[in-house]
């Protein structure tokens, strides 16, 4: 009998180790005991960060894409974060100039100790702070940049997310030929990385309908002047203007053609697709601009579109619910759906290999995202290829058609 008891005694004591010793080295365990504080990873947190304009003429368009940002990333800490830890971000402001974006890189990197840059804005400043973090081996992901120059080649560590100028710009010129009866293409583009790209594919575009440009014009970063482009363009009799430029420079260019008496059609970037452009050119535009989006319309039934919006509305009660937030809380569920894949110990390059794995990630606000390795091609780091053209009407952007995806059909 006490040789029995002892028998069960220590049956008893082995299955209670057993399951102690179960629970200290579970993958939720492991990672609480997991940390790499210099790249961010601390056994309750993952620092991320971006550089952004937060000022200057695009400011509004900076702040709506770190409150989406910061929408998702409250939900998902919300339910626990990701693998137990929760995701902090820290956001600087770079005025839209890339010296000051390569500075905020430094100070993420260095002082802030960031594991990966997540919703960095705007093409000039991208490439430059990427120059900067990809020999540190940073990844920057969710990159809001449509410029093919971003990623056409595709750069190791630089994962972009809305539809690039390669299938925006051709859209609209098909658009405007076959459903405007457009014959006469004038164009005005930001004389950089970002814009130049554009004219491009728009000639490339128009020579498939046997057309070409009658008036070309540009304009440098943060112009306050575009008197002379715009009296040439007038002069030019155009059917459509493609025109790439963002707020202040967008809203400069249609209030010079309203002072010249002209109220051009005009197909711009996505980025326009914005509250800020209705307050700043509503009455002068509507009906008379069109752009892009990459998600689906704010006002419709989707679950996940209304999650946004009543989120969104509750902590952020003054600010305008913009598709320019949905891209931010885009590239913050990128981020979080890679980090989840990157398992209980992240580390940059199993985030990077989870990025080049993302197949139709549904990230529920728009279309599904995918990534490849960088052997895969021009396309292999851009999320999107999808876009869905909108026109202003009546003081808000609505869908025209269904999206429009030429890369991955």
């Amino acid at each position: 009998m006490r040789k029995m008891k002892f028998k069960s005694m220590w049956l008893v004591t082995g299955i209670i180790l057993a399951l102690v010793l179960g629970f200290l080295y579970s993958p939720m365990t492991a990672a609480a005991n997991y940390e790499n504080p210099a790249h961010g990873i601390y056994a309750d947190k993952v620092k991320i960060g971006a550089s952004l304009p937060l000022s200057g003429t695009l400011a509004s368009m900076g702040k709506s894409i770190v409150e989406g940002l910061q929408v998702y990333l409250s939900m998902v800490n919300e339910q626990g974060g990701i693998n137990g830890r929760q995701i902090e971000a820290t956001m600087y402001d770079d005025e839209y100039k890339p010296d000051k974006s390569v500075a905020n890189s430094k100070l993420l990197v260095e002082r802030d100790k960031i594991f990966a840059v997540v919703a960095a804005m705007g093409t000039g400043t991208s490439l430059a702070a990427y120059e900067y973090l990809a020999p540190k081996g940073v990844p920057m992901v969710g990159t809001l940049s449509i410029s093919d120059k971003v990623t056409d080649p595709p750069r190791e560590y630089l994962f972009a997310l809305p539809a690039p100028q390669s299938t925006e710009a051709p859209a609209y010129v098909d658009y405007a030929v076959n459903k405007l009866g457009a014959k006469k293409f004038a164009i005005l583009y930001q004389n950089d990385a970002w814009g130049t790209p554009a004219k491009d594919f728009t000639e490339k575009q128009l020579a498939a309908h046997g057309l070409k440009l009658t008036e070309t014009q540009t304009f440098e970063r943060l112009t306050t002047d575009l008197t002379s482009q715009v009296y040439k363009l007038k002069a030019a009799e155009p059917d459509v203007v493609i025109l790439y430029a963002l707020g202040q420079q967008a809203a400069i260019f249609f209030k010079t053609a309203q002072k010249l008496g002209w109220q051009p059609t005009v197909f711009g970037p996505g980025g326009l697709n914005d509250p800020k452009t209705v307050e700043l050119v509503g009455d002068i535009a509507n009906e008379h601009l069109y752009c892009s989006s990459y998600y689906w319309p704010l006002d419709s039934d989707v679950p996940a579109i209304r999650e946004f919006v009543s989120r969104h509305q509750k902590m952020y009660p003054k600010s305008v619910v913009s598709t320019m937030a949905l891209m931010g809380y885009s590239a913050a569920a990128t981020f979080c759906e890679a980090l989840k894949n990157s398992g209980a110990e992240p580390t940059r390059e199993k985030l990077i290999a989870a990025l080049e794995n993302m197949k139709n990630f549904d990230q529920k606000v728009g279309p599904p995202l995918t990534f490849e390795p960088v052997s895969a091609g021009s396309y292999a780091r851009r999320g999107q290829t999808a876009v869905v053209i909108v026109q202003l009407k009546d003081g808000k952007f609505q869908s025209i058609g269904d999206f429009i995806d030429p890369v991955r059909k």
